[in-house]
């Protein structure tokens, strides 16, 4: 398979996972960009990366370089612009969550994916997860009759105030939906169905000094079939909890799943588990879905395959969270 030159934009904390992954496919990091400087100079030393040149800006980046593909780690208000600067240039972007924190955004993305000879992907890793893959298997046989998503976190002002756009409507767009809920959301839409329409509240219980965004969220979502789903989320846990989904099949099988268990009618379920864990960098709550995704981005390109997390597919989520925003208690359409 040939061998990428792949570029890394942000060069945070989830940078990390992304370049232990470029690195363990077999692929080349042929620069990293980041407006410190030094945090691109640590990653080089970290991960042995050599003489790889630094950028502080990414369009020069992009100019100079001409990468294959670049992977983007940077906070959410800068996702689109960079997605579109790419794609518009025939470079495959890799984007972290989410695609976009606007409706204008996300129409302007997904333009430039239709528009674009480059593939887009999405990492929404978690669909990589061995346990979330049997259960998209079992659920496809069995079917579905209810369904609800869980994230319960804390997250505090320590953590609020370790990235300057954190907290912030405009940099974020949005709290604990489009940041820590994101991931499972898309989880129950993919394993439910997509929505038409939802009824949601969207509130700031707990952190009101620290944050502008929202810390708490319920949403009843319907689907065209007359089932509801439902999901709540928040950052104002005294401690993190186990993320959850639970399901009701149309056999009236009761399941509740997470990354590390499968329940069904009580009794656990044993998956093999073949997550990497001894390559895991960074946060445990990230998963190891990461490795498996970027390798299969790859195997995507090279075989000429679709992607699982395309910018369309990874847009349905997306929708979802901005509707919750706008829906204020009231049931709306879902936007599109």
């Amino acid at each position: 398979m040939k061998t990428f030159r792949i570029a890394v934009i942000g060069c945070g904390a989830i940078s990390g996972n992304h370049i232990n992954a470029i690195i363990g496919s077999g692929n080349k990091i042929c620069a990293l960009c980041d407006i410190v400087p030094e945090h691109a100079k640590e990653k080089i030393e970290k991960f042995e990366l050599g003489n790889v040149p630094v950028y502080t800006d990414y369009v020069e980046l992009l100019e100079k370089e001409k990468p294959d593909s670049i992977h983007i780690c940077t906070p959410h208000y800068l996702h689109a612009e960079m997605v579109i600067a790419a794609l518009s240039r025939g470079i495959h972007v890799l984007c972290e969550k989410p695609l976009a924190t606007t409706m204008e955004q996300l129409h302007a993305v997904l333009e430039a994916e239709e528009k674009s000879t480059a593939k887009l992907g999405v990492c929404q890793q978690n669909r990589y997860e061995p346990r979330m893959l049997w259960l998209m298997d079992y659920i496809k046989e069995h079917g579905v009759k209810s369904g609800l998503g869980i994230v319960s976190w804390k997250r505090d002002a320590k953590y609020y105030a370790s990235g300057a756009w954190r907290g912030k409507i405009v940099e974020e767009g949005g709290g604990v939906m489009i940041n820590q809920a994101l991931h499972t959301l898309d989880l129950l839409q993919h394993l439910c169905g997509m929505p038409t329409h939802v009824t949601a509240h969207i509130n700031n219980d707990y952190h009101k000094d620290c944050i502008e965004v929202e810390d708490t969220a319920v949403a009843h979502f319907e689907l065209p079939d007359g089932m509801m789903c439902h999901f709540y989320g928040t950052t104002a846990a005294t401690a993190d909890l186990p993320v959850q989904l639970q399901f009701v099949t149309m056999d009236k099988v009761r399941v509740i799943a997470g990354n590390d268990f499968v329940i069904c009618n009580g009794k656990p379920v044993e998956i093999e588990d073949t997550r990497d864990h001894a390559n895991l960098v960074g946060k445990t709550v990230w998963g190891t879905g990461h490795a498996i995704l970027i390798r299969d981005f790859y195997a995507c390109i090279a075989e000429g395959r679709p992607f699982r997390v395309s910018g369309k597919e990874a847009a349905k989520v997306v929708r979802l969270i901005l509707s919750m925003y706008q829906s204020n208690g009231q049931r709306i359409e879902i936007l599109s």
